[in-house]
């Protein structure tokens, strides 16, 4: 008996995306002097930061340092194309935004709890320093499967029933995700720095 498909959905997914900054070796300079230079004038936020972990406040879009300000610019191009690309008719003349981003510097133990940026449609993480790991959990990026079926990833697998998924993206890295994912960062065990700039963003209908 012959059977044939007749259409495949893709339900409830969570389009997980990373690009890739070019060139950013630059980029990644700049931002790492300026995410230095304000740690040591601001004393940060509490927030998901846990350890030996800094949190900027959230004004960094409004700075003016040239690494801030061109990874300000580049922000709400990249959520609007990850938008257009789960979304094909998706007409970002039709919007606006609203956005802040901050910058999390995590030293040997610093690490940032479980939490989800829910009020916003898009979030993003930038990869500027990566400590260098091969083996273990140090200073990954874990995001989490609310939806409770894990019992048929446990029988049939596949990412899309998985419990979690991990990743360490190389320096350089853009990952964008639904705002309301889980994710949390597992302690940097390692002696050198790991830091990440971080964003939301909502859009607003014109």
């Amino acid at each position: 008996m012959e059977i044939e498909c007749k259409s495949k959905i893709e339900l409830f997914t969570v389009p997980l995306i990373t690009y890739e900054i070019k060139n950013s070796s630059d980029l990644n300079k700049n931002l790492v002097f300026e995410a230095r230079a304000w740690r040591k004038t601001d004393k940060g936020a509490s927030v998901s930061n846990s350890g030996n972990s800094w949190h900027s406040p959230d004004g960094l879009m409004s700075r003016t340092e040239p690494g801030f300000a061109t990874i300000s610019k580049l922000i709400p191009r990249l959520a609007a194309q990850y938008a257009a690309e789960i979304n094909p008719a998706f007409k970002l003349k039709d919007y606006g935004f609203e956005a802040s981003a901050w910058v999390n510097i995590n030293r040997q133990g610093g690490a940032n709890a479980v939490h989800h940026h829910g009020r916003f449609h898009v979030s993003g993480v930038y990869y500027i320093k990566q400590p260098k790991v091969t083996i273990g959990k140090s200073g990954m990026i874990e995001f989490v499967n609310s939806r409770f079926d894990y019992h048929i990833f446990e029988q049939l697998g596949a990412n899309a029933f998985a419990p979690n998924m991990r990743v360490r993206p190389p320096t350089g890295s853009m990952v964008i995700f639904p705002s309301s994912l889980l994710h949390f960062v597992h302690p940097n065990e390692t002696s050198e720095e790991r830091i990440t700039l971080a964003w939301n963003l909502r859009f607003i209908r014109r």
